[in-house]
């Protein structure tokens, strides 16, 4: 795992993975209501393999945690990380069925 610190960016609606002075990943989202759409994850392909992309993806959901949101995961990395990581999967979108969720 490499040691990156994970900056909420919410004018840019992302959370941007930072080594140093350097953006080396970021989560892209978008905020409708209560809901937020986590729609598109990306490592910079020499970070790729050290968990950057988890790293943000779990900071992104602990946030939307504490801010009583819920979460659309759009982007397929987010939902695959959300079906191996049950404890959030409270954080889903009432709407979304078990079809939807890709049970």
């Amino acid at each position: 795992m490499t040691n990156v610190a994970i900056v909420h960016r919410p004018a840019e609606s992302r959370f941007e993975a930072m080594s140093g002075e350097d953006v080396v990943g970021h989560l892209d989202y978008t905020l409708h209501g209560s809901t937020v759409d986590m729609h598109h994850t990306w490592v910079e392909p020499e970070m790729r393999g050290h968990g950057v992309a988890g790293e943000l993806v779990g900071e992104a959901l602990r946030e939307v945690g504490v801010q009583k949101l819920h979460v659309r995961p759009s982007c397929p990395y987010v939902a695959d990380y959300i079906e191996q990581h049950p404890e959030h999967q409270a954080l889903l979108e009432p709407s979304l069925t078990e079809e939807d969720r890709g049970a």
